[in-house]
């Protein structure tokens, strides 16, 4: 069956020492349909306790009615008639209009609503209202206790939401009797109204009752002011020269304020010349005195010096020329110090002009704001005294006039809400939702089943199938034996042999199992076409994973080839092979090693098939594992070597023993062998480790007990008409079957 059988490409001995793919897992349809067959059952059970709690959540559950009342809440319209501005000047509103929204929105969703609603109703001996007083019988008297709970089951059962798009109100009230869902809806409605109003015409009265208060207060304070503003301009005698309130004082320290600041530049532009010339460079000199003498005694000083400079450099230093030329210089030179001198002189008699003159407008300035800030007191308290009079006097003509509307329209409020719809009584309950509820419960339980086999997939470290086994091992699957049954309770009997039910190669060759040890055969054949393995070992990890049940019908396949076959059992400590011929097994392997036994450990269980002889494990020896890794083993294989076309050595777990291990060297191959969901990861790359440290030629793996639903190709046994169906889904046999 090669829809089974991932046979190695070429003479592929081992692949890469790698304990896991370089490329990162991609979960594929395949994938999910893998795992919906594994984990089945817990989907299934996650899905029905789903749809269980949807159905007692809709038993259990009291149906509610709920009841909508629709509301239009108008924030531009005006109010109040007259005091409108100082009542929103006195209110708490917002410029937002859906800040102001949502507040209207609280107030209708407030405890003082819902406690004016559950009194206008008596609620207190409704259901479920009335609850809160079993304890305590209601006595017209709430305990702060109480009062939370009604609220809380209240407003619990209150929805008041804004219509998306619109500036429209729905106040939503739930409960289980629909004739008090529609009059708490109602109710709720009128009570904000109420409140509304209330909270309107209360403001108005304040704003009154404090403005009458405040005009007889400030009615004599505008007196006062008036009286001490006349008696204040008559004691200081206060004129003043024009429409701004200037005086003379203020137009004279204006003008000397101007004349201190000239004087103070001039007088910094003459010390800079004055430190300058102090410095006795005459190129700064020159840039600040450009009309004096002293450029073109630079001047010449400068040409006498290019021209004794050339006559150094032509006729030396001692030339008369150059004398000539240097006592020019110096007479140059002296005329330049005179120069600086009476210009730095010069310079000292403007800068200290110019400090004389800052000084006298300095001190002109000072007596000048002394005599100004005795005069500002005077004006300013005359200024204070006025300005106080005028808003007093101002004041009292507003509040007057605000009173006077206020008296005529305190009780003219109108209100900005408008009920659109009243609610009514509900045709049928809203809750519980039976379709939505089971469809809830149905998709939530068949995503928790779906997360559950996710995660023990996660958490799953056991192999299943022959993907897995080659992602991780990076060794080539060479067959896939699936779950078969056994026919039988115990033992089949043919001709005087009792054998195992297992054996199926032998016992039902036209079965899946059968044709998947066949394909195992043929995968051997094909990894090495030139040098075809003769010994061949099989083993696993642990025990019970079925490599005698692989051994014994492998052996059976290469006989029914018309090969010479040698079975082997080299598990020397637990092997089977003798059970599942019925052999006696008192002699066998290690008798033969102890040369207590000849030919007779040799025999032929099956006489349709006489090329296969078998050789049970015999009698428990003391050492086995020195008795494989003895010299006889290697003599007793050289000789098996020569005398048979096959050998297949049925061997003890790796990860048990180290019995294997010894043989590694000896071997033409070794197959390791995979229990679908006994196998765990970690240790078939342990086993495959140390067989590779043994120098042992690992030619695959054998996934056994395999469910083929895992297999990507499984439904290729249908096309061949295996009868899949009715074979497949009964139980392994025996707990020894697959050992």
């Amino acid at each position: 069956m090669q829809g089974w059988t991932n046979p190695p490409q070429g003479a592929q001995a081992e692949a890469p020492a790698a304990s896991f793919s370089s490329h990162a897992p991609v979960f594929t349809p395949a994938d999910l349909r893998k795992l919906i067959f594994k984990r089945k059952w817990l989907i299934l059970a996650t899905t029905l306790i789903g749809i269980a709690v949807a159905v007692y959540h809709i038993v259990t559950t009291t149906p509610q009615y709920q009841a909508s009342s629709r509301i239009n809440i108008d924030l531009g319209r005006s109010a109040n008639i007259g005091v409108e501005s100082v009542i929103q000047q006195n209110s708490n509103y917002f410029e937002d209009p859906d800040i102001e929204l949502q507040t209207q929105l609280e107030i209708m969703r407030s405890q003082t609503v819902a406690m004016d609603v559950i009194k206008a109703l008596d609620l207190y001996h409704k259901k479920p209202f009335s609850d809160v007083f079993a304890d305590h019988p209601y006595n017209g008297q709430l305990t702060p206790s109480q009062r939370a709970a009604l609220v809380g089951m209240f407003q619990g059962s209150t929805q008041i939401n804004v219509v998306p798009g619109t500036g429209l109100v729905d106040v939503q009230f739930m409960d289980s009797d629909p004739v008090i869902a529609m009059e708490a809806a109602n109710a709720i409605v009128d009570a904000y109204m109420q409140r509304n109003l209330q909270a309107r015409y209360q403001g108005t009265t304040r704003i009154s009752d404090w403005l009458a208060q405040q005009l007889s207060g400030l009615k004599k304070q505008v007196e006062a002011n008036q009286k001490a503003l006349a008696q204040y301009v008559r004691k200081h005698d206060i004129v003043t020269t024009g429409p701004e309130g200037g005086s003379l004082i203020t137009d004279s320290l204006s003008t000397v304020n101007e004349q201190l600041a000239e004087a103070q530049a001039d007088r910094i532009v003459k010390e800079a010349r004055y430190k300058m010339a102090l410095t006795r460079n005459p190129e700064l000199l020159v840039s600040v005195a450009p009309g004096t003498i002293l450029g073109s005694l630079r001047a010449q000083q400068a040409g006498l010096m290019v021209e004794a400079a050339q006559l150094r450099s032509k006729f030396g230093p001692q030339y008369p020329k150059v004398r000539e030329i240097n006592k020019q210089l110096a007479s140059v030179q002296a005329d330049i110090d005179t120069e600086i001198n009476s210009l730095t002189k010069r310079f000292a008699e403007e800068y200290n002009t110019a400090v004389k003159t800052e000084q006298l407008l300095q001190a002109r300035l000072d007596n000048l704001k002394q005599e100004a800030y005795r005069e500002s007191a005077s004006a300013a308290q005359f200024d204070i005294l006025k300005h106080s009079a005028e808003s007093a006097a101002e004041l009292y003509n507003a509040l007057q006039l605000r009173l006077q509307e206020a008296g005529v329209t305190a009780g003219l409020s109108s209100n900005d809400v408008d009920v659109i719809d009243r609610a009514t009584i509900p045709v049928g309950p809203i809750l519980p939702q039976k379709r939505s509820d089971l469809m809830f419960g149905l998709v939530g339980g068949l995503a928790g089943g779906f997360i559950l086999a996710f995660a023990l997939e996660m958490l799953d470290d056991s192999l299943h199938s022959s993907e897995e086994t080659e992602a991780i091992s990076h060794l080539p699957t060479l067959a896939v034996v699936p779950h078969f049954p056994a026919k039988g309770d115990a033992v089949q009997k043919v001709g005087r042999q009792k054998l195992l039910p297992d054996l199926v190669s032998y016992l039902e060759p036209h079965s899946l199992g059968a044709e998947a040890f066949r394909s195992l055969r043929s995968s051997i054949l094909l990894s090495a076409v030139d040098r075809e393995p003769k010994i061949l070992l099989i083993t696993s990890s642990f025990a019970e994973e079925g490599k005698s049940t692989i051994a014994a019908n492998l052996a059976i396949s290469f006989a029914q080839r018309e090969e010479k076959v040698l079975l082997v059992d080299t598990d020397l400590r637990r092997g089977t092979t003798h059970l599942k011929f019925g052999l006696s097994n008192r002699s066998g392997l290690s008798s033969v090693l102890a040369r207590e036994s000849g030919k007779e450990a040799y025999e032929r269980p099956l006489p349709d098939l006489p090329g296969l002889t078998v050789l049970s494990r015999g009698p428990i020896p003391p050492n086995p594992g020195e008795m494989l890794a003895s010299h006889s083993m290697e003599a007793i294989l050289r000789q098996w070597r020569s005398e048979y076309d096959r050998i297949v050595l049925d061997s003890s777990p790796v990860l048990a023993v180290s019995d294997p291990l010894s043989l590694g060297s000896q071997i033409d191959g070794v197959l390791i062998l995979v229990r679908a969901g006994v196998t765990r990861k970690k240790a078939l790359l342990k086993t495959r480790e140390l067989l590779r440290r043994a120098n042992a030629r690992i030619m695959g793996t054998v996934v056994n007990d395999a469910d083929l639903r895992l297999e990507n190709y499984y439904t290729y046994s249908k096309r061949y008409g295996y009868d899949y169906r009715r074979s497949y889904g009964a139980g392994y046999g025996a707990s020894d079957e697959n050992t």
